[in-house]
């Protein structure tokens, strides 16, 4: 009996050497564990980091880009006012085209006018001159 209560006792002191290899085992995994854990935070917490300056990086492209719209929309007043001006331009063109042919009308005619007035001018002043002659020679 005493044999028997030996072996019952070397039974259960080797159920606790196997208890206590697979707390070991449980330790050793739980640490591993904890070390995993302890590797995604620091992984979590530069991936937040990242996540701020992507934000940040973010925000500044939207600025540019609301300034660039902002800029944008300068330039098409811009080009509408160019165009308006042109617009406005090409119909002070055709207006002063329009006063240049009528000035040239204008100017053709005077000549016109001219030439018939020298002419009378110098039919008169020959008139004159056989007038005076005729009138010297009667004295």
């Amino acid at each position: 009996m005493e044999n028997e209560l030996l072996k019952q006792i070397l039974a259960k002191l080797n159920e606790i050497d196997d208890i206590k290899t697979g707390l070991k085992e449980m330790n050793n995994r739980l640490n591993q564990v904890e070390s995993d854990i302890s590797e995604i935070k620091q992984d979590t917490f530069g991936m937040k980091e990242e996540i701020k300056e992507f934000k940040l990086e973010q925000q500044i492209m939207k600025q540019d880009i609301t300034e660039m719209k902002q800029d944008i929309t300068e330039t098409k007043q811009d080009i509408t006012k160019m165009k308006q001006d042109i617009t406005e331009m090409k119909q002070e063109q055709h207006q002063i085209k329009l006063a240049v042919l009528e000035t040239n009308e204008r100017t053709k005619g005077i000549a016109a006018k001219q030439d018939e007035h020298e002419q009378l001018i110098h039919l008169l002043g020959m008139r004159s001159l056989k007038q005076e002659a005729e009138l010297n020679r009667i004295k």
